[in-house]
Parts: structure tokens; sequence; C-alpha cells
């Protein structure tokens, strides 16, 4: 992800000014002192900020990358450094926060002191404090609640934020409820113009699916990119009744960058190169790195069919973003998935191993996820040391799901991941095809393999490889079936083609095996399953990508097909 500049545009908006509404209450005539008295101390200590902010310049002459009201957005480095905050200012802030103290005391049902005070705390890095503050209001029973969920959210109690926004929402207006549940700001282009033209009823249901697949984690409870979304609503509503450190009055082009793009991280100042405007341009930065958890519209249509790449973490020009404060990086996670039926329900197999030096050898928590929807889910965790290849199962319904395999260090600012769907209620009479490191000798069944299992679908050249699977619906006294197993390329392209026509390179080779043999089921409490394990020798077969394929013909019956793509890749040292 890359970093953003926000700095003054010299263009005008014609974009209505935006208020806020139903958070205000009449404030009586003996409290208008304190109320005013706390207003002008806010306005003037974002005008100490302005005077006393960092110099850094940084501002950009060329187009936008993107112009958004009287603003320029560009995206810029993701490496830079930030700039510390000058003491003074934080001692100023001090200074503030004091008189907000003394003010909601005097006022403690007055939402615009209960807002700016939760605000300032946050922004001081006093999330705990910002937390007792927002439980101290006592104003509307709906802002007092957004202001706990926004406070929990900085403090990083997701589920407890996800629960004070839910009670916000649930008591707030309907006009105000209506626009908190507006996605429109923060859609990808492609997706925009569908979702505008929905039922009431049909945004709700693609609300859900948005937000449950855009969730960075489905192991922890909360989603905290929704709470990041409705923390960013309350600190618009916040910010709009108040000066900001630009200067500028709050209006609609501000509050889309704020949902869109998130809190500024610090500001810096640099001179203004126009005489006709003397002060200082000021620009936002935001916290980096941040990432783009949204899922591509394939995702969001049929999240069973979703792949990996449907989630575009690192997308170079996001038309949002979010930076957890709990991880710097992303990382995918190379894993091996298969499943099994049972009956009515599904075993699935997650066999991974998380390598290279920022993985290796530390505490962490690692979890499978299978949800069907954001309301049901299915997660087996456990605690690793993450020392080698390891597996972990779970039973769910024979249903569509969406997998994710995470890790999360104890200590660490990372987190990898592996997302994508499985569309487990297609009855198939082959199950999955389960890779395996060779014994000489193992037994055909499913605890036997597990602990052997690959944690990836990557294979050395001039290996061999353990192929494990379950054939279904058998007569309980066994069957007669003919079994083929192909081992063949896949894909490589017309230049690939090409060069092999002209003898440049050696054709890729193929292995071909069939057999006939009675099937008997064994191994599962299900007398209609049968169990089978055997050895592949991929000796002869050079580097590049695979697809094999089993096929199963019962007599009497249409053939059962099953399949895997592998890699072969060279040998290391």
């Amino acid at each position: 992800m890359l970093l953003r500049r926000l700095a003054l545009a010299f263009v005008l908006s014609s974009a209505p000014l935006h208020r806020a509404s139903g958070a205000t209450a009449p404030t009586p005539p003996d409290s208008e002192s304190t109320l005013r008295s706390a207003r002008r101390a806010q306005s003037e200590f974002e005008m100490f900020r302005r005077q006393h902010l960092p110099e850094q310049y940084d501002h950009r002459t060329g187009p936008c990358d993107l112009q958004i009201g009287r603003f320029c957005f560009w995206y810029g480095d993701q490496d830079e450094d930030s700039v510390p905050e000058p003491p003074i200012i934080r001692e100023a802030r001090h200074r503030l926060l004091a008189r907000l103290g003394e003010a909601a005391t005097s006022l403690p049902g007055d939402p615009w002191i209960a807002g700016q005070r939760t605000r300032y705390l946050v922004e001081d890095g006093q999330a705990t404090a910002a937390v007792s503050a927002a439980r101290a209001c006592r104003s509307s029973p709906w802002w007092c609640a957004a202001l706990a969920g926004f406070a929990l959210h900085a403090a990083g109690r997701f589920g407890d934020a996800d629960s004070a926004f839910s009670a916000a929402l649930q008591n707030m207006p309907d006009d105000e409820r209506c626009a908190w549940y507006d996605l429109t700001p923060i859609l990808p282009r492609d997706i925009r113009g569908r979702y505008e033209r929905m039922t009431c009823e049909e945004r709700a249901a693609f609300e859900s699916r948005f937000w449950w697949l855009a969730a960075p984690l489905l192991s922890r409870r909360g989603n905290d990119r929704r709470t990041e979304h409705f923390a960013r609503l309350t600190l618009a509503r916040i910010t709009s009744n108040s000066r900001t450190a630009y200067d500028e009055r709050w209006d609609d082009d501000l509050r889309e960058v704020l949902l869109r793009f998130g809190p500024d991280a610090y500001w810096t100042q640099e001179p203004s190169p126009r005489v006709s405007s003397p002060g200082p341009i000021v620009t936002g930065h935001e916290r980096i790195p941040a990432f783009h958890f949204v899922p591509s519209s394939a995702a969001l249509d049929a999240p069973e069919r979703a792949r990996p790449e449907d989630w575009a973490l690192d997308a170079r020009r996001p038309e949002e973003w979010y930076s957890p404060a709990y991880a710097d990086r992303f990382l995918p996670l190379d894993a091996q998935v298969a499943s099994f039926r049972r009956g009515d329900s599904c075993v699935v197999v997650a066999a991974y191993h998380a390598t290279g030096p920022v993985l290796a050898l530390q505490g962490a928590q690692a979890a499978l996820v299978l949800a069907r929807d954001d309301r049901s889910k299915v997660v087996s965790q456990r605690e690793t040391r993450l020392e080698g290849p390891e597996v972990l199962t779970a039973n769910v319904a024979c249903e569509s799901q969406v997998l994710s395999l995470e890790i999360v260090p104890t200590k660490g600012r990372w987190v990898a991941r592996a997302r994508y769907g499985m569309d487990l209620g297609v009855r198939r009479a082959v199950s999955d095809l389960l890779l395996f490191d060779p014994l000489d000798s193992i037994s055909p069944d499913l605890p036997s393999v597990l602990p052997r299992a690959l944690a990836t679908t990557r294979i050395p050249v001039g290996g061999r490889v353990g192929l494990f699977w379950e054939v279904h619906g058998l007569s309980p006294v066994g069957e007669m079936v003919t079994t083929s197993l192909t081992v063949g390329p896949l894909g490589g392209g017309w230049l690939r083609h090409t060069v092999e026509a002209l003898g440049l390179v050696g054709r890729r080779s193929t292995v071909n095996l069939q057999w006939e043999e009675t099937l008997t089921p064994q191994g599962t409490s299900d007398p209609t399953v049968a169990q089978r394990a055997l050895t592949l020798d991929l000796a002869g077969l050079p580097p590049g990508r695979y697809r094999i394929e089993l096929v199963v013909t019962a007599s009497g019956r249409a053939p059962f097909t099953s399949s895997r793509d592998i890699e072969i890749v060279p040998l290391t040292n």
C-alpha cells in the first residue's frame, strides 16, 4: 500500500455542507458560557497546532492522483518515516483536554464536549482514558454508544467495539442509521453502480456479505474493518462542528476522504507558493502501511468460488484502505486444503508450513476458520511455535464455505493468511486428493495420513509423493472398479508449445496408470466409503505445473473424477 498526502487544492467545491444531526441537544442558558469556552479552547488549539506543525517540503505541484472536492490526494511512499509531533503541540493538547474534562464535569450531557474529549484522548494515545470518557457521556444513548465504540476500536477491543456500535445503530434515528449503513463512499467503482440500484432488502444482504468478506481476521471476535468504518463515521460527526488542522470548513469532501482513507496520523506544513494565499499548505499523512481488504466483485457475488487473488491487499491505487494497528504486514500463506465427507458433515483438512525468517520459530496462534456467512463460523485453532509443517482440521456442514487459514504471532506485527471459497455442498463420489509424504508402508486411512500431509502443492523435481483419496457410494460388500490416474502438464501457452514443436526444449512427460480392483468400504463409520493411498514417482517430470487427475469407474455408473494441481520445482541448495 501507499502513503497518501492531502493538501489544499486551489479549486472550489460545489458540494453541499454536511451538517451533523441528531447528536445535539439544547443547552441551558446558564451553561452556554461553559460550552462557548470549550469551543474557543478547541479552536485555539487547532490554530496553535497549525502554527507549530513540523515543516516538510513535500507539496506536489503536478496533477492530483485523486481530486476530492477542494482537496488533492496523492499516493506516496509507504516506506517514508513519520514526522514526530513537536512536544509543544502535545502539551497544548493536554491543556485542551484539561479544559474539556472540566467542561464534561459541568455538562456531562453535552454531545459536542463528549465527542471532542473522546476524540482528543484517542489522538493523544490515551485509548483507555477515552473509553472511560465515553462511558461518562450522558448525551443521547446512541451517541454515547458510538463514542464508546470509537474509543474501544482505538484500544484494539474490536469485539466490544462491535457491540457498542450495534447498540448505537439500534438506537439512532432512522435517517442517521441509513447514512451509517450506506457503503457508497467506500465501494470500488465496478460495484457502486449496482449497489445504488439495489432495494433496501438487497442492500442489507449485500452489506452483511461485504463486511464479512472484508474482515482482516475471521478467527477473532469482532470485525475491525467494520468497526474502523463506524469509527470513521463517528469521527466525521465529531469533526463536523469543530475547527480542523487544515483550517477549512467541514464539508462533504473532507468526509469522503476520511471515510475512504481514514484519519490523519500526523500533519506537516510548508510555505504556500502563491502570494495570494500566504498561509502555509498543510499536508495530512495517514498511518502506513495500509491495506485494501475489500474483495473483488466476483468474490462478493459467489464467495464459494473466491480465490486468494480476489483479495488484492496490496493494490497499488485502491479506492479505500485500512491500516490495522496490530499488523504492518499481511503475508500470503502456502497451504494444502482438502475435504472429506462424513455423512451430512465434512472434515476439512488444512496443512501449512510457516517458513522464512519472518515466520518461523516463534510463538503464534494458528486458526482454521470456515464460515457460511457473517453469522456462522467454525474455528479450529492451536498455539504453535511454527517449528515445521502442521495440520488443522475442522468439522463443518457440507455447504458453501469461505475458508480462512490465519497465523497471528504472540509478539510481532505481521499476519499470514490464506483465504478462498469452498463449495462443499456438491456431492461427489470421489473426495479431494490429499498429498502426503510417503512411507514404504502406510495404512490407507485419514488418521494415518494426516500427520504426513504436505503443507504445499510444490513438489521438488525427481521426488515422490503420496496420494490419498476416498470413494463414496460403494456397495457395503465391495465393488469391482477401474481406476486411472494421469499426471499431465498444465497450459504452458503458445510460446511453450512453439519451442517444443521446434525441438528447442524437450516435451514435458506425463504419468499414466490404470488398474482394476475390488474396493471394499473400510476405515470410516460410513459403510459405503473406501479409502485408498498410493505413492507416485515423479522422477521423469521436469519442472512445471501439472494436474493429477483420478478417474474411478464402477460397473453401470458414470466415471467419478477428482483432481489436484501441483507444481514441480527445481531442487534448492
